[in-house]
């Protein structure tokens, strides 16, 4: 058991550590979290956890800590989710995407949670004695959102989040919902490299997940004059990882393409079933990296010749309601025919011809080359996002599909415009 008086609230006789409220079925009220598990033991009692604990004395401060340190606030609420579990973020007025979600409807991303929680009950526990549980690979953590959604439904996890504020919530929330001893947290950034240190930025306002490799996706149009800079070792996930995986999930705001080259041998040796990404042909189109926007759709090609099929799930997925247990929404799929018509735009961009010249029946309101999406193929994937979008690729058979993507279907006439 951990027991300290080490919190700067301890012995005002309340509990501050987040673990009154663990047995509240109220989901609307959040709780201000201001000490770490163990360290309010007189107002709270000793805290027995299910995994190993760095901040066992005064001399190493626990995750709250440091967030309170750097004048981060920490909420607490119990979420909507089967099973519910408890979770950690902060002021949704600061990042109003992950904490925003979580303050005024208790889950974030339904859609892409429900589809999740379908996979992860099926997959996660052992299937017979001498079984191993199923393993999610969470690339891009966050506040530890599915991290803590996987062990919640007995899954192992082994979760990568480089940037500290971020890593401080998951390992809080893994803590506090006694889940420690299935998730392996690790601090490293994922690439096709090992041992290179990258720079990485990170906002303070808008939407916190942004935070990037280079900080090519933060969003220049929120105010942030407190970027902070990290320098973060890179490991790939063919030195970690040689076994099956039951599903792998991929959000690192434009650095998916590198994540998947240093995952070559594992999708080559191994089972991976399940990959679901945030795909953002956008940031490096944004920066004009040619390299990284032909590697963004040449990873698409490689899993489908690999033999996944993929689906778009979109934004529209990413919220969608109904009970948990309830079909999946059925989605277009992304083909290789499609990839092709990417993978010319990719081209085209480069040397600047994409969209010109006009063909002559045509008439616009834009006199520019380049413009996206509007220039690129209508039969292609990106004709149908803006800056980025989600996918799930999957060997599965049930795969909901149906039809394919693009503005105009691929065996439209060559001379159909729109």
């Amino acid at each position: 058991a951990v027991c300290l008086n080490t919190c700067i609230k301890a012995r005002n006789g309340e509990c501050n550590d987040g673990r009154p409220k663990l047995g509240a079925t109220d989901i609307g009220v959040p709780y201000e979290v201001l000490c770490d598990l163990g360290t309010d033991c007189d107002d709270c009692g000793a805290w027995v956890p299910s995994g190993h604990v760095p901040w066992t004395d005064s001399s190493t401060p626990g995750p709250v800590s440091r967030l309170v340190a750097k004048g981060v606030k920490v909420l607490l609420k119990k979420t909507v989710t089967a099973p519910p579990f408890h979770f950690a973020y902060t002021d949704p007025t600061k990042d109003v995407d992950v904490s925003g979600h979580m303050e005024h409807h208790g889950v974030v991303e339904r859609g892409i949670t429900k589809l999740f929680y379908q996979i992860f009950k099926q997959g996660c526990m052992p299937s017979g004695p001498g079984g191993k549980r199923g393993l999610f690979v969470d690339v891009g953590s966050n506040f530890g959102w599915f991290a803590v959604q996987a062990a919640s439904l007995g899954c192992r996890v082994l979760a990568f989040e480089p940037v500290p504020h971020f890593h401080a919530f998951l390992e809080y929330s893994v803590h506090l919902n006694g889940l420690a001893h299935l998730v392996d947290m690790r601090s490293n950034v994922v690439s096709h490299e090992t041992g290179k240190t990258m720079e990485m930025f990170v906002p303070s306002r808008g939407i916190w997940g942004t935070a990037g490799i280079g900080g090519l996706n933060i969003d220049r149009a929120v105010a942030n004059s407190t970027n902070e800079a990290l320098h973060v070792p890179s490991q790939t996930l063919d030195e970690l990882v040689a076994e099956q995986v039951l599903l792998m999930k991929v959000d690192v705001e434009g650095w998916e393409w590198s994540v998947m080259a240093g995952a070559a041998y594992l999708l080559n040796l191994y089972s991976v079933h399940n990959i679901v990404m945030e795909y953002s042909p956008g940031v490096p189109e944004r920066h004009f990296k040619m390299k990284e926007m032909a590697a963004t759709v040449q990873m698409l090609v490689n899993l489908v010749d690999a033999g996944y099929r993929i689906a778009h799930l979109g934004d529209a997925t990413k919220h969608v309601g109904g009970s948990w247990d309830s079909p999946l929404p059925v989605s277009e799929e992304v083909t290789r025919n499609n990839l092709m018509y990417d993978l010319v735009d990719v081209a085209l961009f480069a040397e600047s011809k994409l969209g010109c010249p006009l063909p002559p029946a045509l008439e616009r309101k834009w006199g520019i080359c380049n413009a996206l999406p509007e220039d690129v193929n209508p039969r292609s994937l990106r004709s149908v996002i803006g800056h980025n979008t989600n996918l799930w690729a999957s060997k599965r058979k049930d795969l909901p599909l149906s039809g394919t993507v693009g503005v105009i279907k691929l065996d439209a006439p060559g001379n159909q415009y729109f």
